[in-house]
């Protein structure tokens, strides 16, 4: 099973992991790693370096929320190890794809199917719904 490590602004990794927990039920091997506003990047780059401790010969698929923050920027050094790959763009869709199907692909396919599970899941409502749509009371 591929390790799962949520690196974000604030809590919203543990938010996501408990949003994805109520649709797939509990999962192990997934964790948060937090960047609060009294953090530093260099102590954000010791929680990670903890949380992936552990994990050392393990693969790991690391998932951020926004592309060039800190979470980012601090994740990024992690892809330089050859079990590691990071993806950012975190939302819902993206942690349950990356949920559902890590027990059946290798870490770099799960890497693609995740970032493409991300880029579907952002969709504008309004052109599907038509041009005759009406608007909701």
């Amino acid at each position: 099973m591929i390790n799962i490590v949520l690196v974000t602004h604030g809590d919203l990794g543990e938010a996501l992991i408990r949003a994805a927990e109520m649709i797939v039920g509990p999962q192990e091997s997934v964790q948060a790693v937090s960047l609060l506003p009294e953090d530093s990047p260099e102590f954000l780059g010791d929680k990670l370096d903890a949380a992936m401790a552990g994990l050392e010969g393990q693969d790991a698929l690391i998932l951020v929320d926004l592309f060039g923050g800190t979470p980012f920027n601090v994740s990024s050094r992690k892809v330089l190890l050859p079990n590691v790959e990071c993806v950012t763009g975190l939302n819902l869709a993206v942690l349950i794809e990356a949920l559902s199907s890590r027990e059946s692909l290798p870490l770099h396919e799960l890497a693609v199917q995740v970032l493409e599970a991300g880029v579907k899941s952002v969709v504008n409502v309004k052109p599907l719904l038509g041009r005759d749509a009406e608007p909701c009371p």
